[in-house]
C-alpha cells in the first residue's frame, strides 16, 4: 500500500478519561490544601485569643499570689463592710475579687462592659480608676470567682471565664480557668 502512514494519536475517549482523572485529582489536591489552610487559621484564631487572655492571667497571678491576710483588726476600707470580724485572704462577691497585695493595696479585679458593648476584665488598685486588663479584640463571659479560705488550709481563688473573639464571630469561644493560692503558706 503504497500512501498510507500510520499515525499515533489518542483517540476521543481517551483524553476524556485522562481530562476526568486529572480533575478529580486537582479536586482533590484542593480540598486537601482548603481543609489544612481552615484548620490552621482556626488554630492561629485560637492562639491570638490566648495570647490577648495571657496579660490579664500573668497579671492578676503574680498580684494574686502576692495576697496578704487580712484580719478582723486590719483597718483598712478594702471591702471591710462584706467581711467584718473574717480573718480571709481573698473575698469574691458579684464576681468581683477584693483582696490586699503585697504592697498593702486594696486589689479589686472585675468584669465591665466598655463604650463598643465589650465585656473587659477590669483591675481597680486603692482608690485610683480602674484600668482594662483585656483589650478590645476579646470578649469576656460567665466570669466567676470562686474562693475557699477555709481555717487551716492554704487560701486559694479559682477563676474561670470565657473569652471569644470580638472581632471575629466564626471563632469558637476558649472556656478558661486557673488557680491561685499566696506564696506564703499556713503553719
Amino acid at each position: 500500500m503504497i500512501g498510507l502512514i500510520k499515525k499515533s494519536a489518542f483517540t476521543l475517549l481517551e483524553v476524556i478519561v485522562s481530562v476526568a482523572i486529572f480533575a478529580v485529582i486537582v479536586l482533590a489536591a484542593a480540598q486537601i490544601f482548603q481543609s489544612v489552610v481552615s484548620s490552621q487559621v482556626k488554630n492561629f484564631s485560637e492562639t491570638a485569643l490566648q495570647d490577648e487572655s495571657k496579660y490579664f492571667l500573668e497579671v492578676f497571678t503574680r498580684e494574686a499570689k502576692g495576697a496578704i491576710i487580712r484580719s478582723a483588726t486590719t483597718t483598712t476600707d478594702c471591702a471591710e463592710e462584706l467581711l467584718a470580724g473574717e480573718t480571709y485572704t481573698y473575698n469574691a462577691v458579684d464576681n468581683i475579687l477584693w483582696f490586699k497585695n503585697k504592697l498593702g493595696e486594696c486589689v479589686a479585679y472585675s468584669q465591665d462592659v466598655d463604650a463598643n458593648g465589650i465585656n473587659r476584665l477590669i483591675l481597680q488598685r486603692g482608690t485610683d480608676d480602674y484600668a482594662y486588663m483585656t483589650s478590645d479584640k476579646i470578649d469576656i463571659e460567665a466570669l466567676k470567682f470562686v474562693v475557699d479560705n477555709s481555717p487551716g488550709f492554704q487560701p486559694f481563688v479559682t477563676i474561670n471565664f470565657t473569652v471569644k473573639s470580638a472581632t471575629n464571630p466564626n471563632i469558637p469561644a476558649l472556656d478558661i480557668q486557673t488557680s491561685v493560692s499566696p506564696d506564703w503558706s499556713i503553719d
